[in-house]
């Protein structure tokens, strides 16, 4: 896969993803096993503190895509999820 290198715009958005992972690890070596997750799950977003689907496309388990894509599920079938707490037994 080429990620879009022949793209003059993606390959700049890559290599200035490359810097900010350059000066992430220059700046504290141990950052990939001290990082803290995400609170979407978005490994982008845990690593480089930004999210961009765009980079993602090798994920097949991203939990971002994986709830628009239920979101998107629900709309084209019309379906409703009502959530009623106090009615649990």
């Amino acid at each position: 896969m080429s990620w879009g290198v022949e793209d003059d715009k993606r390959r700049r958005d890559i290599l200035e993803l490359m810097d900010i992972s350059a000066r992430i690890v220059k700046e504290n070596p141990n950052y990939v096993n001290e990082v803290q997750k995400s609170a979407n799950g978005c490994w982008m977003e845990q690593m480089y503190g930004m999210q961009r689907c765009d980079f993602c496309d090798l994920a097949s388990d991203c939990p971002v895509r994986e709830e628009n894509e239920w979101q998107e599920y629900l709309r084209v079938n019309n379906i409703v999820i009502v959530k009623d707490n106090d009615n649990i037994t």
